[in-house]
């Protein structure tokens, strides 16, 4: 069966797209003459834009928890209003039905897009309102990339090539060099990456990363750049004060390409379980990913990436969809010492192999 229109939603984050990236090249190559659109959350819009596949991006305003504002949720009728008068064809959800709330809501976005039939994944039994489906268990029993491949083979698409495309321009390197170099880190210097937020059941405590970067500088030569986003400037600002002359912040500076630009330069990279996690995994940069709460089946950054080290203490309750959490036990039982110990390790093997191919 052939479509004019096809519009894929996606309103996970910046993992869930570029873990879908493989699925929808395929798709394009199962419909060449289809208009794809997309529909997706504004960050995770940032990836899809530059995507030679798909024809146009629609984005969502969404965020974690509590109300949402006014104005978001006439933006987000509007969105839902133009897609409806694009009589699509087929609309394929990509993301996991992670609560009866969730289905509900999935079902009530695809009533006000009305495609003509729909495709997904049947989440606990939670989508047998899509038209075509098949079922998985919350808990993941294999990478989330599968899962979207899943999705295009069911609808007759063929081998998929697992390239994750993640595009970073010439213009996003010139930023971040120019950044750097105000802040006096040459091209030279040995740099490390940290990512101490994302959402707030998945951050490792502030306290733990004030005690690794002090650890790392006195046991390695290196600086220190903290990155985030608006609502972790604060934070970064907190851990920057650690040493104000070896650790700068960038939070709230870079776009999500040139937040790639700055992984991709760095020796190596820490991180929560987050977007930038994957980034840095996509574009194979040394990396320490501090796991928590999250699916590390679904996950893992291992999966794309031989130069990752995971560290997970998995608790009884884990994993959960929660976006805050009072207890943290499974993120407390990783210790400041362990990670340095591991980051200084990799550090030593990657200015080893820089060393050798001079």
């Amino acid at each position: 069966m052939t479509y004019a229109r096809i519009l894929v939603i996606n309103l996970g984050g910046i993992g869930d797209m570029l873990l879908s990236t493989p699925a929808l090249r395929s798709l394009r190559q199962l419909y060449p003459e289809a208009r794809i659109s997309m529909l997706t959350t504004k960050k995770a819009g940032e990836i899809v834009k530059d995507l030679p596949y798909i024809d146009r991006v629609y984005t969502f305003e969404l965020h974690y928890g509590g109300g949402i504002p006014l104005w978001r949720v006439f933006h987000n009728a509007m969105v839902l209003f133009f897609l409806r008068m694009k009589n699509f064809g087929l609309a394929i959800n990509m993301r996991t039905l992670v609560s009866k709330e969730g289905a509900a809501r999935m079902r009530f976005l695809l009533k006000c897009i009305n495609p003509k039939k729909s495709a997904g994944r049947d989440t606990e039994n939670r989508g047998t309102f899509f038209d075509v489906r098949f079922f998985e268990t919350q808990q993941g029993q294999k990478y989330e990339m599968d899962y979207d491949i899943d999705m295009i083979r069911l609808l007759g698409g063929g081998a998929v090539q697992r390239q994750i495309d993640f595009f970073i321009k010439k213009s996003d390197e010139e930023k971040v060099s120019g950044l750097l170099r105000n802040a006096g880190i040459s091209e030279k210097e040995c740099l490390i990456g940290i990512h101490p937020g994302g959402m707030p059941s998945r951050r490792w405590p502030r306290e733990n990363f004030s005690r690794l970067i002090s650890l790392l500088l006195k046991d390695g030569n290196c600086r220190i750049v903290i990155s985030g986003g608006k609502d972790e400037r604060e934070l970064a600002e907190y851990l920057r004060k650690v040493n104000s002359e070896r650790v700068i912040s960038l939070a709230d500076k870079l776009t999500l390409k040139e937040l790639g630009a700055l992984i991709e330069r760095c020796a190596l990279f820490i991180s929560n379980d987050t977007g930038p996690m994957h980034i840095a995994a996509v574009l194979k940069t040394p990396q320490i990913a501090l796991f928590g709460p999250g699916d590390i089946t679904r996950f893992d950054p291992r999966n794309i990436s031989d130069n990752a080290v995971v560290f997970y203490e998995k608790s009884v309750c884990a994993p959960c969809e929660k976006v805050k959490c009072d207890d943290m036990e499974c993120l407390k039982q990783i210790t400041p010492g362990e990670v340095t110990h591991e980051a200084l390790k990799l550090l030593t093997q990657v200015l080893r192999d820089k060393s050798e191919r001079r």
